[in-house]
């Protein structure tokens, strides 16, 4: 697994690691807290639901509280408290994800040629970027291009026919047949 994939250890493992080898208070507080985001997490929520997680994790950090000392918290643990309210205001956790724009942000830095100017030099390499594909139509053919590349899993097979009128041409895929031939009937 990732760094970035600890909430997983954290909201599925961490409750059924540690089971046995901690403390009942112990073990109920960090499973509380793995349970609090793995709820607040979901793909759907109820305002119902919510407002209790609001409500219990008040309940957990003080919880935690008791058990680790005074320096394990800091600001990044109060803001757990904020986080239900935020799920009332914004909706499912997954629609304040920063992850997509991240992606689509580091696409778009790796087209800068010119780190001097790089908003201009991103500018300039998806213009060039979309005239080569737009152009790329008008080629004769014969002549490959970026959107009439073979198929990743071309083997150079011969693609099947299909004897059934109606047969659309999607289901027609590229490749070897592999295997002995079986005739029905």
């Amino acid at each position: 697994m990732k760094s970035h994939d600890c909430h997983v250890f954290m909201q599925r493992l961490l409750p059924f690691a540690f089971a046995e080898l901690l403390p009942t208070n112990v073990h109920e507080a960090l499973a509380g807290i793995g349970a609090f985001f793995r709820d607040l997490s979901t793909r759907t929520l109820k305002v119902e639901v919510v407002e209790q997680l609001q409500e219990n994790i008040l309940i957990l950090l003080c919880n935690l509280k008791k058990i680790f000392p005074p320096g394990f918290f800091d600001v990044m643990e109060h803001l757990a408290v904020h986080l239900p309210y935020e799920a009332l205001l914004r909706g499912p956790v997954h629609y304040g994800w920063m992850y997509q724009y991240e992606r689509a942000m580091k696409y778009l830095k790796g087209k800068a040629k010119n780190l001097a100017k790089v908003e201009g030099s991103i500018i300039a390499g998806s213009l060039t970027e979309e005239t080569s594909h737009f152009t790329s139509y008008y080629f004769a053919s014969k002549v490959r291009t970026r959107k009439r590349a073979p198929r990743r899993y071309d083997d150079g097979g011969v693609a099947p026919t299909y004897a059934v009128a109606g047969v659309p041409d999607i289901f027609s895929h590229i490749g070897r047949l592999v295997g002995n031939q079986k005739r029905f009937g």
